[in-house]
Order: C-alpha cells, then structure tokens, then sequence
C-alpha cells in the first residue's frame, strides 16, 4: 500500500488525514509544533466558525479573485458534506447561526480540534517535525526534517498554512519549499484583520474606543475607491476593525503611505447627503434650543455624534446658533468620515493571508502540482482566501476531500 505524508496540521492538513483516515489509507501527518491545530483554536474567536451553509453557487462568491478556481471543490465537497462528516463521523454536534454561520454547539474550537485529532489517530501524527526540504527522487518524496530526521512518502499533500499569526506556526516559510518545486508565489497580503489609523484619526478612533457602529466603509487610494462595504464598524485604540472593516485588509499595500491611503465612513448608507441634510435642517428648526449633536443622535451613537461634532466645530453649539456651514460640515463627517491608513495592517494579527501558491499551476480538479507529480497543495497557502463567515475552513475542508479523492481513486 503506498504511503501518504501531510505537510501541516492545522485544519487543511487535519481534514486531509482525516479523509485518509476513512478511507484506510496509509499516512502520516507532519506538524513543526508540539501539537496540531493552534490556529484553528483561534478562529470564530475560539468558537470555530467551522463553514457557512450557502449552496456552492452562492458560497464561491465569497471568495474574490478564485471564485471560479475554488468552484468544483465547493460543488463535489459542499457544506452539507463537511456538516455531515463533522457530525456523524467527527461526532461533533454544529448548530448555524446568523447569516448560515455553522459553529461547534458547544461555541468551543478544540471540540472541533480535539475530534480531528482523535480521529485521525494519534499513531498517524508526528509532532515536532519542522520540515526543511522536500524532494522527489525515483518516484518517491523524500521528506527531511529540520534536524536531519527523513521519511519517505509516496505522495505528499502540502498544508502548511499562510503567513498569518505566525505564533501559531504559519509563518510563511513554506513558501520558499514549494517555490523551490516550481510554484510562483503571488505577493502576500494580511487579511481579514482590523486597519490602523493615524495622526488625529487615532486619537479619534482611541476616544470611541470598543463602540460598535454599522456603516459603509469605502478604500480609497490616491482618491480612487478601491473598495467598499457594508456592516459593522468597531473603533479601537489602533484604529477600525469590525466585519465591514476587515474585509478591506486585503487590498491595502505595503507602499500604503506612497498611495495616499484611507478609509470613509458613512453612518447613514444608502441616502445621500441632501436628503441627510434636509432631514437634519427640519429637525433643528423643530429643535432650536437642543445641541446639535443630540439631534444626531437619531443617526449615531451619542459618543460618535460628539466626535463628529468637534470634528465640524459645533461641539455645544444649540441648533439655532449652527450656521449653513457648521451644518454641512456635520452632514459632511456623518456621511465622509476620512480616517487615513497609518500602514499596512499586521501579518501578526490577521486571520488569513491573501496571495500565496499561484493557481495556474494547480489543477482544481484535484489540487494536484502541475509541476510535481504527486505532490497535492490545500490551504492557505494557496492564493485563495475567503470573507469572514466560515470560508475559509470550508475551503480547506473541500481541498483536502478533492485531493484525498484523488490519492484514492
């Protein structure tokens, strides 16, 4: 029986030895850290927003640029086969949430972690074992550890993540392994992370700090939008983070400074200025002896209606004392909010990692190389990465079943 190694034990790789596992394959799972899955605990903030049940046509949307790459995999391994796997296989019991969210109903992650490790079989996983370099010779993969340790594999399926929260083991260095098997890797972006403002903007965002407002949000670029979106913003010492903030990590440079970035913030999306405007005139002549700012709280919290306010200069100001243009200048913050990127957000903090092993040299129909024969690449260290919402696990789980049932057949 030929012998499968998994590079990386974090939810691609776990997933991949999972499936073998049912299967009754032979395989062993490499994992540098002293136990699997240290990621994986961390997401839907330890509660493990395992996938989202959307139909595949529906769900590939959420993925950018690779909507149409990451379809097959979708459509051959939806939600409804991960949920089922998990739950009769894994015996983990989900439950879905707002917006088709599925989580562990226990709101625990390492329910999630501990069944895959279980399951897979701990005779199966070897901890500690950083990979240093992978080599193919007379059919076979040589896989050598860090300190000189070698396994020899039939086929290998690489799943050594991103290079995001690097504490958890993703730190990129992969990326040199798998260029060195031919992949092109696309430039690295942080995703779905929270942004830092500067200057004035950060002691704007840092006074509001943890108040949670909904919003549009525009990425602006040398005063070209980018991007936008729509949803909760929540302010923060650093700046914005909240789900309609961090879906725009992924598009914000390294050279953001040279660029002339920011993001704009609307408080009242989908009505236009005039219309704001006219509205808030009316009330104020109803109200000529009430502030300004409480008046705008019908719009915004109290907190964020006094920071614009300063922000325009009517900070006390009753409404029959506001001129045309103390007016307009509120109605301009309310609907134009400009907070400047101080940089480029933190591979550190982010999520997922956009970029990564370029598609073209993937077949996606079975994620194997097109430039190794045998060798099978899942996860985020591909250049797929998905909104925030179960995406991106659902993505490593349908890699893994595509790959895994390739290896089999």
């Amino acid at each position: 029986m030929s012998k499968t190694g998994i590079i990386g034990g974090g939810a691609a790789g776990l997933f991949a030895a999972c499936f073998l596992k049912k299967s009754g394959a032979d395989f062993i799972l490499l994992e540098k850290n002293p136990e699997c899955g240290r990621k994986l605990l961390l997401t839907g903030h330890g509660r493990c927003n395992i996938t989202n049940n959307k139909a595949p046509d529906e769900l590939m949307k959420g993925y950018h640029e690779a909507a149409r790459f990451i379809k097959p995999a979708l459509t051959r391994c939806p939600p409804s086969v991960a949920m089922d796997f998990i739950e009769n296989e894994l015996k983990v019991p989900l439950k879905e949430e707002e917006d088709n969210r599925i989580f562990p109903k226990s709101d625990k992650a390492s329910d999630i972690r501990d069944a895959l490790v279980r399951y897979a079989g701990q005779k199966n996983i070897k901890t500690g074992f950083e990979v240093a370099d992978v080599v193919k010779e007379d059919g076979v993969f040589k896989i050598t550890s860090s300190d000189g340790e070698e396994i020899t594999v039939d086929r290998v399926i690489v799943a050594t993540g991103g290079k995001t929260f690097p504490k958890t083991g993703s730190d990129g260095r992969s990326y040199d392994l798998l260029a060195k098997a031919g992949h092109n890797v696309t430039p690295l972006y942080p995703a779905l992370t929270g942004i830092p403002v500067g200057g004035e903007d950060k002691k704007f965002t840092a006074a509001l700090s943890g108040l949670t407002v909904y919003a549009g949000a525009g990425l602006y670029f040398e005063n070209k939008k980018t991007n936008k979106t729509e949803g909760n913003v929540l302010f923060t010492h650093e700046g914005l983070s909240g789900p309609a903030i961090i879906e725009l990590a992924r598009d914000i440079p390294e050279d953001v400074d040279d660029k002339d970035g920011w993001i704009e913030l609307d408080f009242t999306p989908g009505r236009d200025d005039t219309e704001v405007d006219r509205e808030l005139l009316e009330e104020m002549n109803r109200k000529p002896d009430t502030k300004l700012t409480t008046i705008g709280t019908r719009y915004v919290p109290a907190s964020l209606s006094e920071a614009i306010g300063e922000r325009a200069g009517v900070t006390d100001l009753r409404a029959s004392s506001i001129t045309k243009q103390g007016r307009k200048d509120y109605v301009k913050n309310l609907k134009h909010l400009h907070m400047t990127i101080e940089k480029q957000p933190a591979f550190d903090t982010a999520y997922v990692t956009r970029g990564g092993v370029e598609l073209t040299s993937i077949d996606r129909k079975t994620y194997g190389s097109r430039h190794q024969e045998g060798m099978y690449i899942i996860g985020e260290v591909l250049d797929i990465d998905g909104i925030s919402g179960g995406y991106n696990l659902q993505a490593a789980i349908s890699e893994a079943y595509i790959a895994v049932s390739d290896i089999m057949c």
